[in-house]
């Protein structure tokens, strides 16, 4: 019998010692779930805003402001900031039904698949990536080149990356200071230009006649009104004048009481329509793809007349030696003869 009874104490410890730690478990693991959700350093993703949503100002990245104050002043300042809190935006989204496709380039860490973000507005990482946990021993990306700004700016790098800056890779940086969004040199077009563009001063008819003008006020395509609208319907980019070529809008632009004139200047529809092109869904496109066949069929052609003058100085420096030698060579025979007859008298 102690036996017997020895074994049910033993049994019912076990089983008081198997509830006590279930009973444990159950207390350490309850807090966590009806607890607060834990954040880490990242906060969650917003919820995508209803239509008619009153818009926040974009929040300070505070753990970038304490060590960047300037630069994060500079920022709060730009359109980046501003790029989800904007009125002009707000305005055309909510017409536009709040599509969710716009907030891929107005906010930060936009997921396509659950149509949240994490941030309003273009913040630090969009652009630099997420703050290593160990910074600043880890630094963080610094200048990440063209790719990043392609994201959402892909007209004007596709434009860039056809031109001489391109070619020179001369990176958006090069021109632009990202936080405030404004060119280097405090924002002064000319002096941007001038600093590399320092050769001689330029003395031909276009830039003699037009001393009060801009360097971007040529050389700088501007959209046109439709083109901001059509934006705003339906996302479509429009061109920014990366490219650096001086446009034929850009002369029509200031010049459209000349263009209006009989004898000067034609308006830019019909010269699209006498170019063939008034159906091209992009006649300006197709308008200086053209114009590049006729330049390059004009350097052919006065290719040609070079090789033509070069070809006649030849033949004439050919003609020339054969006449010279013959007349030389008959010469020469004549004055041997005359030795001939001079001797046998």
């Amino acid at each position: 019998m102690p036996n017997a009874r020895f074994s049910r104490l033993a049994v019912l410890a076990a089983l008081l010692s198997a509830l006590a730690l279930a009973l444990l478990a159950a207390l350490s693991a309850f807090p966590a779930l009806a607890g607060p959700p834990q954040q880490d350093s990242t906060p969650a993703p917003d919820a995508t805003p209803q239509p008619g949503a009153e818009p926040s100002a974009t929040p300070v990245p505070q753990a970038c402001s304490e060590c960047h104050l300037d630069i994060v002043s500079a920022w709060e300042t730009g359109l980046h900031a501003q790029a989800y809190a904007d009125p002009v935006f707000q305005e055309a989204w909510q017409k536009a039904n709040s599509e969710p496709a716009c907030l891929a380039c107005h906010t930060t860490g936009y997921n396509p698949r659950t149509q949240t973000y994490a941030h309003e507005g273009i913040t630090c990482e969009a652009c630099h990536g997420v703050t290593p946990a160990n910074h600043p021993d880890e630094p963080v990306s610094i200048n990440p080149g063209p790719a990043v700004c392609e994201t959402c700016h892909a007209t004007t790098v596709t434009e860039w990356e056809h031109s001489a800056h391109g070619e020179q890779q001369l990176a958006c940086t090069s021109c632009h200071n990202p936080h405030p969004q404004q060119l280097l040199f405090d924002n002064d077009s000319v002096a941007l230009c001038l600093n590399c563009h320092d050769e001689e001063p330029r003395d031909d008819y276009a830039h003699l006649s037009h001393p009060e003008q801009l360097c971007t006020d040529c050389h700088w395509h501007r959209a046109k009104p439709e083109d901001l609208l059509a934006h705003y319907t339906s996302g479509a980019l429009y061109p920014t004048g990366h490219g650096a070529v001086v446009e034929t809008v850009a002369c029509v632009t200031c010049h459209a009481d000349l263009a209006a004139e009989e004898g000067t200047l034609v308006s830019l529809d019909e010269a699209i329509d006498d170019m063939g092109l008034g159906d091209s869904p992009h006649p300006l496109l197709a308008a200086r793809v053209r114009i590049h066949e006729l330049e390059a069929e004009v350097d052919t052609v006065r290719a040609q007349g070079e090789n033509t003058a070069v070809l006649r100085i030849i033949q004439g420096a050919v003609v020339g030696v054969a006449v010279g030698g013959a007349g030389a060579l008959v010469a020469f025979r004549s004055r041997r003869r005359a030795r001939r007859l001079s001797k046998q008298d």
